[in-house]
């Protein structure tokens, strides 16, 4: 027996950073809110600082890959790319993320008025400029102003981190080489803002349990829920419903404490579940998909790695999460064989003895025995990293769809992934790793190690780590999922908010756009709900 609920205004799927940004606008405009996160709060002494063996948790209960971690409060993702960067719980995938927070660039949203091979966004950067700048506000971003490579803008509500010394020698080497570099803004306060700690630079990071680090679940959601919204933890939706006209009507869901499954009906439904979650819940509910776009598209970001070492110590084990990028090739240059650009993000190094013995990063390894406390004490403190992001074009057949023969245990279909370059992407993954290597000739690097993410069979895989444009908005119905309100074309009271709408990747981290792209829909929804639920308050009536 399913129980019902009384209709509710709004009903959130996932409590992610979007999920969270969508509830504390819609309750503070006075909407009856309710959130269904499938997952848990995490406390601060859950996290895993607090553990005396966290180089070990790290990798495992602690891994940001949701294969690695077979949380409970996971689901199932059978993918051939090698990580699938997610966490289900309040505050999803910020749990686990970077924090490095870059805007996307004026020119990535025309990409198809300058080659043609990725769609032009129907909303400009002006267009999300001021909704940039506000979510800014609201989490406290560090950073410096003034970078010349993006438009004019605010100052960041608190200061650029620290610079530390791998970003200094490395500052020295891209002048050395004329390139563009720029301290890196982070969703990181520098100082102490909103009644949260700044940063104390321990380390990579990897979640924060002071809250230093912008985790929606310690930023957001504590507004959200002042404000009346209701969050309902450990709850997964197994099915979007809708009635005859199409509309959604709300949502079955188990509540897994009890077993019990549960119905809960709503105006607006808004869904908030990443570019994995979301698709499967759309293709296993049989909505949204007249266009055939629900879960392709999918992209990562073309990504190979770095590793080198110098002669000076440079502390890369200490610090914080990256202190400076260069967008010196983000724009597109057909002189290089490929369309799109890429950017360089300059990490810390790990914090750890033990993961630096083990391989981090590049898979460089201490040797055992003879010789192992030479390697050592040349290397640690010597590291630095270096990720090369690019921007992938769109590929219909990259994509998330459904498995027709395994299901989890709610009997829903399992999802899966598939991911491949194209030969633009691999031509563009070729030109980023030599420019890693004139980095580490520019830096006097002594040693360095790339990675090109290629499998046993050479394939390029490029981590999952961003899960993007499997639900992408656009202008015409037969070519996108949601319009540029991020409104369902065939579920009008449907709303996606996640990272699945955005058409095209850029070369940089993306959760600071779909943050403010999830504060627009927002305000839309709250200044249009009267009409959105117009249908549904008759039907309920």
């Amino acid at each position: 027996m399913i129980a019902k609920d009384d209709i509710r205004d709004v009903l959130i799927i996932g409590s992610g950073a979007t999920g969270a940004i969508n509830a504390k606008v819609l309750a503070e405009a006075g909407l009856d809110v309710i959130c269904l996160e499938q997952g848990g709060w995490i406390e601060r002494k859950e996290f895993v600082h607090t553990h005396s063996d966290w180089g070990w948790e790290r990798n495992s209960s602690w891994n940001p890959d949701v294969n690695a971690r077979s949380h409970p409060d996971d689901y199932p993702v059978d993918s051939d790319a090698s990580k699938v960067l997610m966490w289900n719980g309040v505050g999803g995938s910020t749990n686990v993320y970077g924090a490095i927070w870059p805007r996307y660039r004026p020119s990535d949203f025309r990409k198809g008025d300058e080659h043609g091979l990725q769609p032009n966004w129907p909303i400009s950067y002006e267009d999300l400029a001021p909704f940039y700048e506000r979510v800014d506000r609201l989490l406290g971003t560090s950073g410096l102003n003034g970078d010349p490579a993006m438009p004019p803008r605010p100052a960041c509500p608190t200061g650029p981190l620290p610079f530390t010394p791998a970003a200094q020698r490395l500052s020295k080497a891209f002048d050395k080489l004329g390139w563009h570099w720029w301290p890196a803004e982070a969703g990181v306060i520098s100082e102490d803002y909103d009644g949260r700690p700044g940063c104390n630079g321990c380390g990579l990071c990897n979640g924060c349990p002071r809250g230093s680090m912008t985790l929606y679940s310690q930023s957001v959601w504590p507004k959200a829920l002042a404000a009346g919204a209701e969050l309902k933890t450990h709850a997964r939706v197994l099915r979007i419903e809708t009635g005859p006209d199409g509309r959604a009507t709300g949502v079955v869901w188990k509540n897994r404490i009890t077993g019990a499954l549960e119905r809960t009906r709503a105006r607006v439904v808004i869904v908030a579940a990443n570019g994995v979650g979301t698709p499967r819940l759309l293709l296993a509910s049989g909505i949204g998909n007249s266009s055939g776009m629900v879960g392709r598209n999918l992209l990562h970001h073309t990504l190979v790695g770095a590793q080198m070492w110098v002669d000076e110590p440079v502390n890369g084990h200490m610090g914080y999460v990256a202190s400076m990028f260069s967008r010196q090739f983000a724009e597109t240059d057909v002189s290089r064989g490929f369309v799109n650009g890429f950017n360089f993000n300059c990490l810390t190094s790990t914090p750890s003895a033990g993961e630096m013995t083990a391989g981090w990063h590049t898979g460089t390894r201490a040797p055992w025995g003879k010789g192992h406390h030479d390697w050592f004490e040349r290397h640690f403190g010597h590291s630095i990293g270096l990720f090369a992001i690019g921007d992938d074009l769109p590929n219909p057949e990259n994509r998330v769809f459904l498995d027709d023969k395994v299901v989890d245990e709610d009997g829903v279909p399992i999802a899966r992934m598939h991911y491949e370059p194209g030969e633009n992407d691999r031509r563009m993954m070729n030109y980023m790793l030599d420019r890693l290597e004139d980095i580490g000739a520019a830096a006097g690097a002594y040693e360095i190690a790339l990675t090109d993410y290629r499998d046993k069979d050479g394939i390029y895989r490029t981590p999952a780590w961003h899960m993007i444009g499997t639900c992408r908005m656009g202008d015409a119905p037969e070519a996108s999922v949601v319009n540029s309100w991020q409104q369902s074309w065939d579920v009008p009271n449907m709303f996606i908010v996640d990272g699945s709408v955005l058409p095209t990747g850029g070369v940089v981290n993306p959760t600071p756009t779909i943050s403010a792209m999830a504060l627009r829909a927002a305000e839309y929804v709250r200044d249009s709900f009267a009409e959105l639920s117009a249908t549904t308050r008759t039907e309920a009536a």
